[in-house]
């Protein structure tokens, strides 16, 4: 699939991550950056994960590789070779940004290789090396390790999420690699922006951690008013006096909403009345209801275990399809807990063509994925390519180097590329 007309089109940027910056190098290719995915001779470790796609094991069929790599070229280099090194300097000469996230005590990363951002600055002054790590290239915890676990639990986001009764719990997947990988493609694409003014390349620092602030919405901006951490509510949230429900069963499914004050929410509130009123399940005291006085922070226990046992008992009577429906006439903050299935199908994203279809001829399969994040009427977001094979475009990228066909495969027998 070729696209054309992105916003980042001219652009080169290297791509060193792992797992948790995959996202990142993908965002900057649907802008239409030229990404090239450098990894090690054995492949990167993600196309080893499975699952695999038609349960058969082979580093070409990880969905967690084919899934979060589009939009980029590939190519095989090892940096802990002195050749490997020298060859990454000269494609550096050309690009405009670097992206990697080894870390800065772990031992792939460029500075322990002697590719210092200094170092690189000296080759091209113009390049932009942008490095995410668990917690920032310094600080207190700079030198450590962490998964994705690690820095849902440091950056707050673990600690409210769960039941109270039981251990917190993370998301299903590693939602602190997604985020931070958004902040560092935002973060790079301003780094390029500021260098049209500055004339230089500088060090992005993206911290896992820090990323994970935002999910945690309003919580750490409120500890130092109110010296709460939050608590796990277990699929609700805690207003003043009571803890209130936000994940409620339907005919099909669940619908998330919440009975939260305000003059963004009341509206809702009285909007949902109303529609419970015209299937004659609003009891009295939902439809005589001064709503306008509805404070959710002054509400008791037993005032919101009431008016929830009549929306719970409402709500259990439709389907998803039918209260997202009546959400968007209606102007309800009410919204259906997808599963992939019906994400997949949903009205909306089709009439964005949000979903594409990709070819994979040597796997003999077509696969559909998420395609661009956003729509513009000046350039084209989304998938440029699939993701690269092993090694897929080492003529492509090495020949401008100098570098013909013999070279490569001395190089590849020497297990630099």
């Amino acid at each position: 699939m070729q696209l054309g007309g992105g916003n980042l089109d001219g652009y080169r940027i290297l791509d060193l991550t792992t797992e948790p910056g995959f996202l990142a190098g993908k965002l900057l290719g649907d802008l239409g950056a030229d990404v090239i995915k450098i990894e090690p001779p054995g492949g990167d470790p993600a196309r080893r994960r499975p699952p695999f796609v038609g349960d058969l094991a082979d580093p070409e069929r990880s969905v967690l590789w084919l899934a979060l790599n589009t939009s980029k070229r590939g190519v095989t280099l090892a940096l802990d070779r002195p050749r490997g090194r020298e060859l990454f300097g000269e494609l550096c000469r050309t690009a405009d940004a670097v992206i990697e996230s080894a870390g800065p005590a772990h031992p792939d990363a460029l500075p322990q290789r002697g590719l210092s951002f200094d170092h690189l600055h000296a080759i091209n002054p113009r390049l932009v090396l942008c490095s995410l790590s668990p917690f920032g290239q310094t600080g207190p915890y700079h030198r450590y390790r962490a998964s994705d676990l690690t820095a849902v639990a440091t950056g707050g986001n673990l600690y409210p999420t769960g039941n109270p009764d039981r251990a917190p719990v993370r998301c299903a997947l590693p939602v602190s690699y997604y985020h931070a990988g958004i902040e560092a493609a935002v973060a790079v694409v301003f780094a390029l922006w500021g260098r049209e003014t500055t004339g230089q390349g500088q060090h992005v620092d993206v911290s896992m951690q820090e990323a994970m602030v935002m999910p945690n919405m309003t919580t750490p901006a409120q500890f130092p008013l109110t010296g709460s951490k939050g608590n796990r509510t277990g699929g609700g949230f805690r207003g003043g006096q009571a803890v209130f429900r936000e994940l409620w069963p339907c005919k099909d499914g669940y619908v998330s909403f919440a009975l939260r004050g305000g003059p963004a929410r009341i509206p809702g509130i009285v909007a949902l009345v109303r529609y419970m009123d015209e299937h004659g399940m609003a009891p009295a005291h939902l439809t005589a209801r001064d709503w306008t006085q509805y404070n959710h922070n002054s509400i008791s226990q037993a005032e919101v275990d009431e008016i929830e046992a009549a929306l719970a008992a409402f709500f259990r009577t439709q389907t998803m399809a039918e209260l997202f429906a009546a959400a968007c006439a209606r102007n309800l903050l009410l919204a259906p807990a997808n599963t992939a299935r019906q994400t997949v199908a949903s009205e909306q994203l089709v009439a964005r063509e949000f979903f594409v279809e990709i070819d994979h001829p040597h796997l003999g399969v077509r696969l559909t994925y998420p395609g661009g994040f956003a729509r513009s009427n000046r350039s084209r977001i989304g998938v440029r390519r699939p993701a690269p094979r092993l090694g897929e475009h080492n003529g492509e990228v090495y020949t401008p180097l100098g570098l013909d066909a013999a070279q490569l495969a001395e190089l590849g027998a020497a297990g630099v590329v």
